[in-house]
């Protein structure tokens, strides 16, 4: 009987292998061969084979680097990923719209559309012939770019086998996206995965983690989630479940969630619990309302913000003592639309959190603004793209 098991397991260490080395130069911007084995622990053989084939496909560039030295005589070529290579669409789905972009692989969105509707008040059906259509418009008032076939979805919930098992933003349960996409759009590499996940990728390439070896990321918008990311690879966990942090019971027989439980952290810090509390004393506030009443003194929202930080110190005291990471990276439509509660955050973070723990890592704001989602979306559709020509 043949070996499947060893060949299938040599070529998941391959593919693992081209991943880490891709990523090292991805993070570095200009590196040289001599520090991705370095920092990869591979022997300079196997990184030199990695290499030779990337930049045989034109994925990576080899250029001399800059200036000498009299001891050690020219220094090493510098490797760098070739900025017009595996341009390819990201979507973020969020419950108040859908964002799709062409993304490139220095974690910047090219081109963007935008398109704001509830999607929890809609059919799946519905739902995903706009993604489609979306994707269709995007690649077509595009043509000028070479995009590759290649689509990325990041969605908010438990996304496991390329299936939405529960998303409580969308109000969807087990719902398969990516098959009627396939058929819409006539495209064969369509990818989906959560949101949270996706994001710690971006961070981990291009944002506030990329000079950390262990980070995780908070997320806090409509929905509440995390991400672990350890040396540079994503910790999933059983089912893709890992990080599902927002449906914690934090407070047995506490706030209602839209899961069917009582207690759960998202129904003290997303927004939509935030305002629900803040409503019950002043109709129709909104989160900068808020915000500006607690900065005048009045003590509702006084009262009210400092329960909300309370919360959100458990969270990243729940993370640091779980994950023990070098950083954790605050991000989320929440933190990066509201600079004062940010502030608010980054200034009372400590509360909950014991003094062991408090030097064992740094508190971070994530380097983008609303597009580090997108840009997640767009790496994975990237990796997939690469794992395929290589």
């Amino acid at each position: 009987m043949a070996d499947t098991g060893g060949k299938l397991d040599k070529f998941i260490m391959k593919r693992s292998n081209r991943r880490l080395v891709f990523s090292i130069i991805l993070r570095g911007g200009s590196v040289s061969r001599q520090q991705i084995a370095a920092q990869s622990r591979m022997s300079q053989m196997s990184v030199g084979r990695i290499i030779d084939e990337l930049a045989r496909l034109g994925i990576v560039l080899e250029e001399d680097g800059e200036g000498s030295d009299a001891r050690l005589g020219r220094r090493p070529k510098r490797l760098r990923v070739a900025s017009d290579v595996f341009l390819c669409i990201g979507v973020e789905m969020h419950r108040d719209g859908v964002n799709v972009g062409i993304v490139n692989l220095h974690g910047q969105v090219l081109r963007q559309i935008q398109h704001r509707r509830d999607l929890s008040a809609g059919s799946p059906g519905d739902v995903i012939a706009l993604i489609g259509r979306l994707i269709g418009r995007i690649r077509s008032e595009n043509a000028d770019l070479s995009v590759a076939p290649f689509v990325g979805i990041a969605c908010p919930g438990l996304i496991a086998d390329g299936v939405i098992r529960f998303s409580s933003q969308l109000k969807w349960k087990n719902v398969e996206v990516i098959p009627a996409l396939q058929k819409q759009t006539g495209l064969r590499n369509i990818f989906i995965d959560n949101e949270v996940k996706v994001r710690a990728v971006a961070e981990d390439l291009f944002g506030a983690g990329r000079d950390y070896e262990r980070s995780v990321v908070l997320s806090i918008g409509s929905g509440v989630g995390s991400a672990a990311v350890n040396r540079h690879e994503l910790y999933r966990g059983k089912q893709n479940m890992a990080g599902e942090i927002g449906h914690i019971c934090v407070s047995p027989g506490g706030n209602m969630c839209e899961c069917g439980r009582r207690g759960c952290l998202q129904t003290y810090i997303a927004d939509w619990a935030i305002l629900r509390e803040a409503r019950a004393v002043r109709e129709d506030v909104t989160m900068d309302g808020l915000l500006e009443a607690n900065a005048d003194g009045e003590p509702w929202a006084i009262n009210l913000m400092n329960r909300v930080l309370e919360y959100v110190s458990v969270a990243i005291s729940m993370l640091a003592n779980t994950y023990a990471p070098d950083v954790i990276i605050l991000c989320g439509r929440l933190i990066e639309e509201h600079g004062a509660l940010k502030d608010l955050i980054l200034k009372n973070y400590k509360r909950e959190i014991g003094d062991y723990a408090l030097s064992s890592f740094d508190l971070r704001a994530s380097d983008f603004n609303s597009d580090g989602t997108l840009v997640g979306a767009g790496t994975l559709a990237a990796y997939r793209l690469l794992d395929e020509i290589m």
